[in-house]
């Protein structure tokens, strides 16, 4: 039986109440929004909804759309199967993920025949079966980009502007510049956007816009499609998607939540210093009062700190009321702490106030006020713009049932260059409107009294604005710079980067935009003080140490990238301004260091080419970088990054690990063992027995969202890794750690055989390019490229490498087994860095060679590969090449230049029936060989994002290859 529209109604009860306990059905608009998306092959570019009516849902009704469009033909196809959730603020983030991964549970244990034809028509789209993946894109880390795993899987994004925005552009901040392709191919191909609050995000509104008309090559079909969602819109020339009548009547399930009253009293005040302590005794007031949720929202996040900390001083230790601290600078695992302590008792959907515990203030910044599902009887709030207050008050009384809900506005009023106290006409956030909104507030009702207050009902507030121009009153939209397709030209070039390039935050939050934050990660194992140096040529240890146990951004918190460099060398000046949105900063100077140049600060990690931090190496930290500081370092405040904190931060590696990768490791390092209540061992079994009953409590504690198995066979690498594997796990996330970088891709710790690898690859790229619905010359095209991708390892040296450096293991194997002996991965795991470089050093293999070159020059002037492509229908052979050089990301357009110490080197390779070889002497990177003009060529073909899309499909086969080799080992 096939789904049809009106099933819409059944799938959204069956997955989010499947026993009817609850009543849920989906409101009349989103049935409506389901019917015309699936009729009409398109969503609408606007969609107007209040705040509190559900607009998450547009989540259910795209994933709904996609089931439905599977049984087209591939070529009738139009639904993308990437949806990304995409919105400005973290918390909101946090939380579309969770309803992803609410929908994915349901679809992989159906409770309806709706919901199970659902999942069928889901699983049939990609080659692995599972229904719908969930990643989160939060602070982009090399090394921990899951959701970069297969082009063919169903999948929900939750994500930033900054994290999908830069991937967009071909600058994924945090991304290795060898996956940025990829990202982007991904990005701009089979997706939808759905830009939610977009008046935070108007710059990149704009930039998707120009993404989406521009010219995507006429070979292949570009389903990128977005949607702009937002409870205040501002004006727009296009006809919205608005609730229906229905919804608004006073019979609609709706009704209460628009006609709730929220009264708020407008306060003013003499400078910030004063804001602090009348929010903390309003709130204090409020739930004094009898109110048991309390939020207090403000601006800064400092200002947030310094409330908290007065909070405390009011409800001291012993105290009956919770004080709760929330801000966007918080590492995501103690951000789900809070949020997990909030939503028991303010979730919309909990019946909180049945709950017997003590009243709670939450004290947050603007990270709140779009799109999370929490309800609170009562708000203090700083004045802010009219849209974020709106946005705010949609937090109070959420559902419309406690009729109580009530709340405060105050605005700060400082001196003006003249002297006179006024709120501020240039805020730093929001511009002219906060004092132009004031004044229209206290207008609003027309009549003249000591108490002002106005209603911020959903209902109310819209009658009172009701023909009203309200541009003055809202939050600047900034415009982003027109798009070219030049500047495009520039971000495909990957490889190497041209010197002068547009900048791409310019692109994302317009003009004023400042660097990508900076990710900072705390780790208890860099206290040691001997790890930052060396004396021989090693590298330091606190490089292995880090790469041991790679950073997840679970655990990173972004700060703006100007304060973090200031606070890593401790020049602390006005740090105290930072606010939760982006700010403008003046001051973009070079910090000025107050510790010694040759200073340890840290660990800059970018995969293979992290190094150790100095304060006199702070100019070369770069804009989306990961930092990973000694916990002793300080910097975290209740959670939210505090730059004159000097409290140890407690590390939570361990943890983010399971949570994001679904392996649970720990590292066997006193520090690290005594934080968990583990007793350190010297002995290696001994440990591995103290550990294991630690791992599978840390296992167990995530049962409720997660089934994982911890095997009895726990492995112990000493000094680097401990870890066990994951024997079941149930696929709600796509964890990190799953692609590979350009210099250790070739070393899995499990030796595979050359040309079991390229069989392996070729099959993978068949199926991710027939599942996608390529055309079948495009088929054969990437399976070719996919057979011949790596034959450039058949060099002597770089087989050498492969078997740590030894001639002699060269020599057993090519007499055991003459013509298959030659490897494609090596014995070797990645983590084992020194012993790499002693591989590699012993080998002769020079440094910076890439073996990709080297299968191009043994492929492209071959006959027998001629005769293959013209046998297996391969129409394009210039892709192909172009596929085998780019499958590391290099050659995008040009290769890297290296001298070859023997050219007249031949190197050959017996690679199924055919018998290729070419000298190492091949002179492709030079500046007149045919690689980049191939590339420019194929782009005006495919497209900048169309190619993209097709060598991720190369390269995310050899990387499931490989995962799937280095799990079952060579056969």
């Amino acid at each position: 039986m096939s789904l049809t529209p009106a099933d819409f109604d059944a799938f959204f009860r069956e997955v989010h109440d499947p026993h009817g306990a609850l009543g849920l059905r989906p409101f009349r608009w989103q049935q409506v929004l389901a019917e015309r998306v699936v009729t009409e092959r398109a969503w609408p570019e606007v969609i107007d909804l209040p705040t509190g009516v559900g607009k998450t849902a547009c989540i259910d009704i795209a994933i709904f759309a996609l089931a439905l469009d599977a049984a087209s033909s591939d070529r009738d196809r139009w639904c993308p199967r990437r949806i990304a959730m995409v919105v400005d603020r973290r918390v909101v983030v946090d939380q579309a993920a969770r309803r992803g991964r609410a929908i994915a549970r349901a679809l992989r244990t159906p409770h309806g025949p709706v919901t199970r034809r659902v999942s069928d028509a889901l699983r049939s789209l990609s080659v692995e079966g599972t229904p719908l993946a969930v990643t989160v894109l939060r602070g982009g880390i090399p090394r921990d980009d899951g959701w970069a795993r297969a082009p063919d899987q169903p999948l929900v994004i939750a994500s930033t502007v900054d994290q999908l925005g830069s991937r967009l552009l071909f600058r994924g901040y945090g991304v290795s510049r060898s996956m940025a392709p990829v990202h982007a191919g991904l990005a701009g191909n089979d997706t939808l956007i759905l830009l939610d609050e977009v008046h935070l995000s108007h710059p990149f509104q704009q930039t998707l816009e120009a993404v989406a008309t521009t010219r995507n090559g006429s070979f292949l079909r570009n389903r990128l499609h977005f949607v702009s969602l937002s409870a205040t819109p501002g004006t727009t020339s296009l006809e919205p998607f608005r609730l229906t009548n229905e919804d608004r009547g006073q019979g609609s399930p709706l009704y209460p939540r628009l006609e709730a009253k929220k009264p708020a009293r407008l306060e003013e005040c003499e400078r910030r210093d004063r804001l602090i302590e009348i929010a903390s005794n309003e709130a204090s007031a409020l739930v004094q009062r009898g109110h048991r949720a309390v939020a207090v929202v403000v601006n800064r996040v400092d200002t947030a700190h310094r409330v908290v900390k007065r909070l405390r001083e009011l409800h001291p230790e012993g105290d009956p009321v919770d004080i709760v601290l929330l801000t966007g600078r918080m590492r995501p695992v103690d951000r789900d702490d809070v949020v997990a302590e909030l939503e028991p008792r303010v979730s919309a959907a909990a019946k909180r106030r049945q709950h017997e515990t003590p009243p709670m203030i939450a004290v947050a910044t603007q990270c709140i006020e779009a799109g999370a599902d929490f309800d609170f009887d009562a708000l203090v709030t700083e004045h802010a713009s009219l849209d974020a207050l709106r946005q705010r008050f949609g937090r109070v009384d959420r559902l419309g049932e406690y009729e109580k809900g009530e709340g405060v506005v105050i605005a700060v009023k400082e001196p003006n260059e003249k002297g006179k106290l006024e709120v501020a006409k240039d805020d730093p956030i929001y511009g002219g409107s906060l004092a132009m909104c004031w004044k229209m507030l206290q207008e609003l009702d027309g009549k003249k009294k000591a108490e002002r207050v106005v209603d911020f009902g959903v209902g109310a507030l819209e009658r009172k604005l009701h023909g009203k121009e309200l541009s003055a009153y809202l939050a600047p939209k900034p415009r982003a710079p027109a798009l070219f397709p030049a500047y495009l030209d520039l971000w495909i070039q990957t490889s190497p980067q041209p010197i002068v390039e547009p900048d791409v935050p310019l692109f994302l939050h317009g003009p004023k935009a400042g660097p990508a934050d900076i990710q900072v990660v705390w780790r208890v194992d860099l206290d040691d003080k001997e790890i930052w140096t060396s004396d021989d040529d090693d590298e330091p240890p606190a490089l292995g140490r880090v790469a041991a146990l790679p950073p997840s951004s679970l655990e990173a918190v972004s700060v703006p990238y100007v304060l973090a460099r200031r606070w890593l060398v401790q020049d602390l000046r006005d740090s105290a301004t930072d606010g939760d949105v982006e700010l403008t900063e003046e001051d973009e100077r070079a910090p000025r260091p107050r510790v010694a140049s040759a200073e340890p600060l840290g660990v800059v990690w970018r995969g293979d080419e992290s190094f150790v931090l100095t304060a006199g190496r702070i100019a070369e930290v770069r804009p989306g970088d990961t930092i990973v500081v000694p916990a002793s370092r300080g910097g975290l405040y209740r959670g939210s990054f505090d730059p004159e904190d000097r409290a140890p931060v407690p590390d939570v590696a361990e943890r983010a690990n399971l949570v994001g990768r679904g392996r649970p490791v720990l590292r066997v390092h006193p520090a690290v063992l005594d934080a968990l209540g583990i007793a350190f061992v010297a002995h290696q079994v001994e440990v591995g027995t103290a550990a294991a009953p630690w791992l599978r409590r840390l296992a167990a504690a995530l049962a409720g969202a997660r089934r994982i198995v911890v095997d009895e066979a726990l492995t112990v690498l000493r000094g680097r890794r401990f870890g066990s594997n994951v024997d079941e796990m149930d696929a709600d996330d796509v964890g990190g750690d799953v692609t590979t970088d350009e210099e250790t891709s070739s070393f899995t710790g499990r030796p595979v055989k050359l040309l079991r690898h390229s069989r392996d690859v070729e099959e993978w790229a068949g199926q991710f390019a027939t599942k996608l619905g390529l055309s079948g010359d495009l088929v054969a095209a990437v399976k070719l490229a996919g057979w011949l991708h790596d034959v450039g390892k058949a060099d002597p040296r770089f087989q050498r490498l492969l078997r740590d450096g030894s001639e002699i293991s060269i020599w057993k194997a090519q007499s055991s087994e003459p013509t298959t002996w030659q490897l494609a991965k090596s014995g070797m795991a990645p983590q084992e860095r020194r012993r790499m470089r002693q591989a590699a050093y012993r080998s002769g293999y020079p440094r910076g060679t890439r073996h990709e070159l080297l299968s191009l020059a043994m492929i492209h002037r071959s006959p027998q590969v001629l005769n293959e492509a013209s046998r297996r229908g391969v129409t394009d052979l210039e892709l192909v090449f172009h596929l085998v050089a780019s499958h590391h990301g290099w050659c995008r357009p040009f290769p890297p230049a290296v001298e070859e110490p023997l050219p007249d080197m031949i190197v050959r390779l017996r690679h199924g029936d055919m018998d290729l070889e070419a000298s190492a002497g091949h002179r492709l990177e030079t500046l007149d060989s045919p690689i980049s003009d191939r590339f420019f060529a194929l782009v005006a073909k495919y497209g900048w994002y169309g190619l993209a899309w097709l060598e991720s499909v190369v390269r995310l086969a050899d990387h499931r290859a490989s995962e799937q080799e280095a799990a079952d080992g060579d056969a």
